[in-house]
């Protein structure tokens, strides 16, 4: 008799207690899934923020990169100007000579 009893109390009140235990299920989802959102959302800002220092740090790369291939340049060219010079003075000395 009690099996019978409960299981009437059951399809009395069952129904009542559904509906709010099955509403507190799908809010506990919803606020897991917008957790999860708000993490990765705070993910992508930090990959996005990362993504920017290293292009910054690329573009840092290439001025100083240009900076010492212009310096070397002008050290190169001021070096064959020496050259160009000694050489000069080399004939000049050659020709004095003879």
């Amino acid at each position: 008799m009690d099996i019978v009893a409960l299981v009437v109390v059951l399809c009395i009140f069952g129904p009542a207690l559904f509906v709010p235990i099955t509403a507190m299920v799908l809010k506990h989802r919803k606020e897991m899934l917008e957790m999860e959102l708000e993490r990765r959302r705070l993910s992508n800002q930090e990959m996005a923020a990362q993504l920017d220092a290293i292009r910054e740090e690329i573009a840092q790369l290439r001025d100083t990169s240009t900076q010492y291939d212009m310096s070397l340049q002008a050290t190169l060219e001021a070096l064959q100007e020496r050259v160009r010079y000694l050489e000069q003075q080399l004939e000049e000395q050659t020709r004095v000579r003879l």
